[in-house]
């Protein structure tokens, strides 16, 4: 009994300070706090080299990871080699890290997982043996649309996510590209071409045991939109794609969105008209949807000016941008998390003699513009998301570190 009794006073007297540390920590995590609208992260020239104009280099062609802490760019420069891997910091200020790849030129992830990156010859290498082993990283297998401008997307197993490292099984990634024998003058248009393969992976080595082979797609569609597209894009799942019919036969070439089928196996695409953006401006990337039911947003850059357009509002969204001359470089991406990132040059203030000019990252958050709060006040409605929260990026950071057993 005195024992008891000690114990019970030890706790009464705990008890009080525990929960006095505690419960700050638990409301504090759990109380939502908005990433910022805009922030910009600098690249050091010291570390990525210069350009000829002495600003850090940025490279072209740079495609965003599902969480937005990495970048695969193309052009990096004689200081990275052709294609480098660069890491965001975890909070919005912080260096900017680089690693060297082996692969070519236009170089490419599979999206939606990221569990690969495809070099423009077909060669398959996991994503986690590159960022370890940067430039002596080795392929697992050669597959798929080769080729500049090449796009891939690996198909979701269950419920839009992703089987995880260690557990992988049967994986589907669908790829889309022109036929490499296109008339190299007119290189990035010319008819398209898809092929889906299946892959079996068990976390250390992976094999291809199917393809439904190349196959020429949207031929139900010539006689509206022609037999030749520009700038194709797939979506992050696979079953949709963007791009510019080059000579429709009726109208002006517009930025389109098509339907694919969701069976990977299936070698029949209807291409069914989903979106037309009414216009021709740079790539549009595919965001990931929130829901089943609400179609994923794209963004663009257009005359050095980035967008989003929400399919289901039919709404263009300029994006804000807090400094000087801000000037996008390379066609932007959309996180899982609805942030976009993209590679831009810009000033600290208007003044061009006293502020030398930056390059790096900017990364914004479309819930939080002057556009699409405006387009909610207008309605006199509140909308459906007023910002991204840390949570939500600390969440898919971790998701993604999780899925390619990275740390945090």
């Amino acid at each position: 009994m005195p024992l008891i009794k000690a114990m019970r006073r030890g706790f009464s007297t705990l008890f009080p300070a525990f929960m006095a540390v505690w419960m700050p920590t638990v409301f504090a995590q759990e109380a939502p706090v908005c990433v910022s609208s805009v922030a910009y992260l600098p690249l050091d020239a010291s570390e990525v080299g210069a350009d000829a104009n002495g600003i850090p280099a940025l490279g072209t062609y740079e495609r965003i990871s599902p969480d937005g802490r990495f970048i695969l760019r193309s052009y990096s420069g004689a200081q990275l080699g052709k294609v480098s891997l660069m890491e965001l910091p975890a909070a919005e200020k912080g260096a900017v890290k680089a690693y060297r790849t082996p692969f070519s030129n236009e170089a490419f992830p599979v999206q939606g997982s990221w569990r690969y990156l495809v070099d423009v010859s077909g060669e398959h290498y996991r994503f986690a043996d590159v960022l370890t082993k940067q430039a002596q990283a080795r392929p697992l297998f050669k597959a798929g649309m080769t080729g500049f401008y090449a796009a891939a997307s690996e198909m979701p197993s269950r419920a839009g996510r992703f089987i995880a490292e260690g557990d992988f099984g049967t994986i589907h990634i669908r790829s889309l590209s022109w036929p490499q024998n296109a008339n190299a003058d007119n290189q990035g248009v010319g008819p398209l071409q898809m092929t889906t393969i299946e892959v079996k992976d068990d976390g250390h080595s992976a094999r291809v045991v199917s393809s439904t082979g190349s196959q020429f797609i949207c031929q139900s569609r010539r006689p509206v939109d022609g037999s030749v597209y520009a700038l194709p894009m797939l979506s992050v799942d696979g079953t949709e794609f963007s791009a510019i019919p080059q000579i429709p036969e009726a109208g002006q070439p517009s930025m389109r969105v098509y339907g694919l089928s969701k069976d990977p196996k299936s070698k029949e695409q209807a291409c069914d008209l989903r979106a037309d953006l009414g216009f021709s401006p740079s790539k549009a990337v595919f965001g990931f949807p929130e829901k089943e039911t609400r179609p994923a947003w794209l963004t663009y850059s257009d005359v050095g000016h980035v967008y989003v357009f929400d399919r289901e509002l039919r709404l263009t969204i300029p994006l804000d941008h807090g400094r000087h001359r801000v000037l996008a470089s390379a066609f932007p991406g959309l996180t899982r998390d609805g942030r976009v990132i993209y590679g831009a040059t810009w000033r600290e203030c208007p003044d061009a003699a006293k502020c030398p000019e930056k390059a790096g990252y900017v990364v914004a958050d479309p819930y939080q513009s002057q556009a699409y709060k405006a387009y909610w006040s207008a309605r006199q409605e509140q909308p459906p998301k007023a910002c991204i929260t840390r949570q939500d990026v600390d969440r898919e950071r971790a998701e993604f570190a999780r899925l390619h057993r990275l740390l945090p």
